[in-house]
């Protein structure tokens, strides 16, 4: 097995956990490989070989262990991009919500990982295309007004059918994976992750009778900014793109998907109820 691996950076507290985590892999004579950005970060000159160029890493490895927390997992999902690597969310971040494995955890998940004790979980991935370049989001899309008061109009349509002009401070198209991210904050469903559908929420609506919908994954939804205040489209949550009034986006579910390992030790119902802080699990009491 060739393990890659990806670290967020920004993160100081994860170079003590990466360099034990390098050694012992080494010690265990597991094939692996860090982006080369973590150089800076680690003196010990025995370890710089195992570095390379991120992209590279990708293309070689058989599965990849993401090293941050949710965005870096999200960062690591674009990168892996079509050639749908496994990968394996370790947290070092705040919520985790997509990352498999905390960071205490780390050895016991290793261990399994390296025994093929895992399955692979699919995740439905969006994509658009806009200006001659095509945008990927394993969680959301979102069209987002520029100016801070005005808000914009999005004139949106299902397949062939008009669905409606929405007044808003902004749109969001998610997946079920991202219906627990931005979404749920505008007061979007909880999806099911493994769900093929897409769920259309607007952002502070001017109409409250203007509710989240939720349609078929095989459904293609058309959408226009209407002239009057600016905004942009983002792509898990960054900056891609001005969108120009009456430009037509299209956005479908992606022919390629997300691969997830998962180790079997929790399953969405306990992340929801955990990260959520849902309450206490009365079968225990």
């Amino acid at each position: 097995m060739n393990i890659g691996i990806l670290v967020n950076t920004h993160k100081e507290t994860v170079f003590p956990v990466l360099i034990r985590f390098m050694s012992w892999l080494s010690e265990k004579r597991v094939a692996f490989a860090v982006n080369q950005e973590v150089k800076a970060f680690i003196n010990d000159p025995s370890l710089h070989r195992f570095l390379k160029p991120a992209a590279t890493l990708v293309q070689e490895c058989d599965l990849v262990l993401s090293f941050g927390g949710d965005g870096t997992l999200l960062s690591t999902a674009r990168l892996v991009g079509r050639i749908e690597k496994p990968i394996l969310g370790v947290n070092i971040g705040k919520l985790g919500f997509l990352t498999e494995v905390e960071i205490g955890g780390l050895y016991p998940a290793a261990e399994r990982l390296l025994a093929g004790h895992y399955r692979i979980e699919d995740r439905m991935v969006l994509e658009t295309a806009h200006t001659g370049r095509t945008f990927c989001a394993l969680n959301d899309f979102a069209i987002v007004r520029r100016e801070a008061i005005r808000m914009i109009r999005v004139r949106v349509q299902v397949d062939d059918e008009y669905l409606q002009t929405y007044t808003a401070d902004g749109l969001i198209i998610a997946t079920p994976t991202g219906s627990t991210a931005y979404s749920l904050s505008a007061s979007g469903p909880i999806l099911t992750p493994t769900l093929q559908a897409i769920v259309i929420n607007p952002i502070c609506p001017h109409t409250l009778t203007m509710r989240p919908l939720v349609i078929s994954a095989k459904q293609v939804i058309h959408i226009q900014l209407e002239p009057g205040p600016s905004a942009h489209l983002t792509a898990d949550g960054y900056v891609e793109t001005d969108l120009e009034p009456l430009q037509p986006i299209t956005i479908r579910a992606a022919s390629h998907c997300v691969k997830l390992i998962k180790l079997g030790e929790r399953n969405f119902y306990d992340v929801l109820r955990n990260k959520l802080s849902w309450g206490e699990d009365i079968r225990k009491a």
